[in-house]
């Protein structure tokens, strides 16, 4: 399993995706309007950088359980399914992403 077959099925199986997608464009809405008006940002930036914070979630997502799986590239799906759903791993990142909190602190 690649990180993008890894993000489809989180996205089809769970709502932590939609969910932390959400935060981050609502984050980054609030930064936006704290800017001057003539360095705000379009709405495709906003969105490219939503994509590329949940590009990021994705990848440290899989780089835990791939290593957690001790997995190759030759680790079949099944057995990255069977992992993710033994361990409640969508269960997990539901729960993690609901709680989490972005901004400045």
């Amino acid at each position: 399993m690649n990180k993008s077959a890894l993000l489809e099925y989180i996205d089809t199986n769970s709502t932590a995706i939609a969910t932390f997608k959400d935060k981050v464009r609502t984050e980054q809405e609030s930064k936006n309007k704290k800017r001057q008006p003539a360095k705000q940002w379009n709405k495709a930036k906003i969105e490219r950088m939503v994509d590329k914070y949940t590009d990021d979630f994705i990848g440290n997502v899989y780089d835990k359980i791939y290593r957690a799986l001790k997995a190759s590239r030759n680790t079949p799906v099944e057995k990255w399914i069977a992992f993710i759903e033994t361990n409640e791993i969508l269960e997990s990142l539901e729960e993690s992403v609901s709680m989490m909190e972005l901004g400045e602190e």
